[in-house]
């Protein structure tokens, strides 16, 4: 899924399936970095201030790192998490599942002027 210094490949280098969907589509693995930083990281934080187990200072401390350093280190699997959710709520929209008919394989043929999508990377 991932080349280099943590860019997204354009396609799948097994299926040639395209992972970016239009304008916006990177804004659902945003927000599963998202939810995962803030209920799974800086909620318990948050808890533990207020119960008294750490100090308030240590937890802003804490949250400051956490929220600098997690979201960068959690990106490829935010993707991951994006598009399994996604494909999983809309199982049609891969191609292989639509069959013949499907809308963006046949962008894609006609892109390529009616030779299937090639494999690999773009």
């Amino acid at each position: 899924m991932f080349a280099p210094r943590m860019r997204l490949l354009a396609r799948c280098p097994e299926c040639s399936l395209r992972w970016d969907r239009g304008n916006g589509f990177f804004l659902g693995a945003m927000v599963c970095n998202y939810t995962v930083t803030v209920f799974g990281l800086m909620l318990p934080l948050a808890l533990l201030a207020l119960c008294g187990w750490i100090t308030p200072r240590v937890a802003i401390g804490l949250g400051a790192g956490i929220g600098l350093v997690f979201p960068v280190i959690f990106y490829k699997w935010s993707w991951s998490l994006w598009l399994a959710a996604y494909y999983a709520v809309l199982p049609n929209e891969l191609p292989a599942n639509a069959g013949q008919d499907h809308p963006l394989l046949h962008r894609e043929i006609q892109k390529n002027q009616g030779e299937p999508p090639k494999r690999g990377r773009d």
